[in-house]
């Protein structure tokens, strides 16, 4: 699993206050059920979302605490019928938002545990790699 960075480009020329990073996994979730247009639809919103000061509550963005991470909600639009969902870390201390991964959610009701624990492995996983060594 690798980290990658990417500068965040915020609507109507706002700065950013948070750096954006990804797992490349979270990269391959998103693709594999996203197309281009909508793919990038979703990166815009981590774009927006990096110019809140608080990135876990935002008034443009449905954004809910899961666990240890969070999830950022959209659907319609762009996005028609998907009603996604991506899963991100907020790292106070590095001013990061981690991108983890994402679903395309079918059912109604709270996100299914093995998807919780898939991304809270892949937050430990990450967090550990970031750690400088000794």
């Amino acid at each position: 699993m690798e980290i990658r960075s990417r500068t965040a480009h915020p609507p109507m020329g706002g700065a950013a206050k948070w750096t954006l990073a990804y797992l490349d996994v979270a990269e391959k979730d998103g693709t594999s059920f996203l197309d281009p247009d909508q793919y990038a639809h979703a990166v815009s919103l981590f774009d927006d979302l990096a110019s809140e000061s608080n990135p876990r509550i935002s008034d443009r963005q449905s954004v809910k605490k899961i666990d240890e991470f969070y999830e950022l909600r959209d659907k319609g639009g762009i996005l028609r019928k998907i009603n996604l969902r991506v899963f991100f870390a907020v790292l106070d201390e590095k001013k990061l938002i981690l991108v983890l991964g994402s679903i395309k959610k079918e059912d109604e009701g709270a996100v299914p545990n093995y998807i919780v624990r898939k991304m809270r492995n892949r937050l430990r996983e990450a967090t550990r790699a970031m750690e400088p060594e000794e």
